[in-house]
């Protein structure tokens, strides 16, 4: 006699080969949201070390910025500034009329050893001196701050006549050469003025803070 298999043998193989399905694809399921997970998570740290690098950078920059302002603020407030005030005539209606320089120490603190010297050209030639041999440089020593200093040069009555009518030209070049109370601080300031008959005034022509040369000293 023939054997029968039960007909539900078949069909029991099939849900078991459908359940190991499942199962399988579920595995796969949960490993590809492990995989998305780590690298989310593997991305968050990466972006939080370069926020990190950033920001590091951004203080770096913040601390170097913030000394050189304060290196600034501390290089300005520890020197002198010498600096000419005014140009003008004096004495005009005298037989020996004079050009004043007004100079003075617009800085905090005290300027030392300071030689000022005052040069003046009309129409390009040295401007005639009624007192030959006057000195051209005075010594300043200590100036301290917010005091009015004057120098005198002085002209011929032609001369001076010439210039405020506009025959001729004048031109007044003023060097200043200080030291400041620190060591090793040298300073100097030129500058050039010429004289405008029209306003009879002196107009500003020009100057330097980093003077060539020490011929004055």
């Amino acid at each position: 006699m023939a054997e029968h298999r039960p007909k539900g043998g078949s069909e029991d193989l099939e849900q078991d080969r459908g359940l190991l399905r499942q199962e399988l694809e579920r595995e796969r399921r949960w490993a590809r949201a492990e995989e998305r997970r780590v690298s989310r998570a593997i991305g968050l740290t990466d972006l939080l070390a370069v926020l990190m690098v950033i920001a590091t950078g951004f203080s770096a920059f913040a601390t170097w910025r913030t000394a050189q302002v304060t290196s600034l603020v501390f290089a300005i407030a520890d020197r002198p500034f010498m600096g000419v005030a005014k140009v003008d005539f004096e004495a005009t209606d005298s037989p020996d009329p004079r050009l004043t320089v007004v100079y003075k120490n617009f800085g905090r603190i005290p300027a030392v050893d300071g030689l000022v010297r005052v040069d003046a050209w009309i129409d390009g030639k040295p401007a005639p001196d009624p007192f030959p041999g006057a000195m051209d440089v005075h010594e300043t020593g200590g100036i301290p701050p917010d005091v009015d200093h004057f120098f005198y040069r002085y002209l011929t009555a032609d001369s001076y006549k010439d210039v405020v009518t506009g025959k001729s030209r004048l031109r007044v070049e003023v060097r200043i050469d200080y030291k400041g109370l620190a060591p090793n601080t040298q300073y100097c300031e030129s500058k050039r003025f010429v004289y405008e008959y029209r306003t009879a005034t002196f107009r500003h022509a020009g100057g330097s803070n980093k003077c060539s040369g020490t011929e004055i000293f």
